[in-house]
């Protein structure tokens, strides 16, 4: 007989009504591939993301979705552009621990606490996957990934706070390496106070670097207390307080209005590294900046194994803080993805099964 688990999965682009609270078959682990009892997932912005179709770059999205959808398949809205396909389970930010083995997977893994890189690579880069996205990811009770995605963590801090890392923490750690960033430079942080920006301020404290945040109001102290050495409220004049500043990196998880304060800002030879846009992906690119200032542009999605290794190393020193804003049972992920998108709140919102 089949066993089953608990899971919520996303049946389709749409609305909240596309997750389903149910009982799935328990997956099974192949050849290469651990089972891990999911303690804790994070919620992020991708799993709206996916769910509402915004990676579709077409103001047709609506008509083509209509078309596509009628096999539950869809090849232009995944953030790759290749396609998801429904049934799926979501949440890339897995930690808990190992039950059961495929073959070829060394036993001393099982009963280890773990968290898990969600980048599963093969091959070129447009042949990378995301857990959660292109396979089943940790809203369930079970999740099947490869062996060479874990991390064992031998640690006192809780599922709930483990499972704050690997998608925020990888993202900004991913966003300071490719702009290069070291303690020469001062960098702008846009969003600083969500799960990507604070990861960000910490990240980038590590690395030496200045670190100037930009925030809504009312949480300029939380970034204070994550090391960042300015502060600003991105509602209050915030062109004109940047312009004291000598500015050699923009990290931008916002976009929209905010993307031409953050360009005009950078000094000569600066970079503008790029991983979301919360507030709008359409933005006005004057090439004058771009090119007079000789300044490089760059986006920030996939990232190679030796970055999240470099996060799991600072993880195990004790060098970064996990940031709990709220969290909720499995039952109440509506709930939950309205509070994450209330955004009046600070760090990650955390679904524990």
């Amino acid at each position: 007989m089949t066993e089953l688990m608990n899971a919520l999965v996303l049946t389709g682009y749409g609305g909240p009504e596309k997750l389903i609270y149910t009982q799935v078959s328990k997956p099974v682990p192949q050849k290469g591939e651990v089972l891990i009892k999911v303690g804790a997932c994070s919620v992020n912005n991708t799993d709206l993301n996916t769910r509402t179709g915004w990676y579709a770059a077409s103001e047709s999205f609506q008509s083509i979705l209509q078309d596509r959808t009628k096999n539950n398949i869809d090849t232009s809205t995944s953030w790759q552009q290749a396609g998801i396909q429904f049934p799926r389970i979501q949440g890339a930010d897995i930690a808990g621990k190992v039950v059961e083995i495929g073959d070829g997977v060394e036993p001393g893994i099982i009963n280890h606490r773990v968290i898990v890189d969600p980048w599963i690579r093969s091959g070129q880069l447009a042949e990378y996957k995301y857990i959660g996205s292109e396979i089943n990811g940790g809203f369930a009770e079970y999740a099947v990934v490869p062996a060479s995605n874990i991390y064992p963590i031998n640690s006192s801090l809780s599922d709930a706070e483990l499972a704050t890392f690997p998608c925020a923490y990888s993202t900004a750690e991913n966003l300071l390496t490719k702009a290069r960033v070291s303690a020469e430079d001062t960098v702008l942080i846009m969003g600083a106070s969500g799960g990507v920006g604070s990861a960000a301020i910490q990240l980038g404290k590590i690395r030496g670097a200045t670190i100037i945040a930009v925030v809504g109001s009312k949480k300029e102290n939380f970034v204070r207390e994550l090391g960042a050495d300015y502060v600003y409220d991105r509602d209050e004049e915030l062109a004109s307080n940047l312009l004291q500043h000598q500015i050699s990196v923009g990290v931008d998880v916002v976009g929209g209005d905010y993307f031409n304060i953050i360009f005009k800002s950078l000094e000569i030879g600066g970079r503008y590294a790029s991983s979301g846009a919360i507030a709008g992906p359409m933005v006005d690119l004057d090439l004058r900046d771009l090119i007079y200032k000789d300044l490089e542009m760059i986006g920030a999605t996939r990232l190679e194994s030796e970055v999240f290794q470099r996060l799991v190393r600072y993880l195990e020193k004790g060098l970064l803080k996990p940031l709990v804003a709220k969290v909720f049972p499995l039952e109440e992920i509506n709930e939950a993805q309205k509070f994450f998108q209330g955004k009046n709140f600070s760090g990650k919102v955390v679904i524990e099964i």
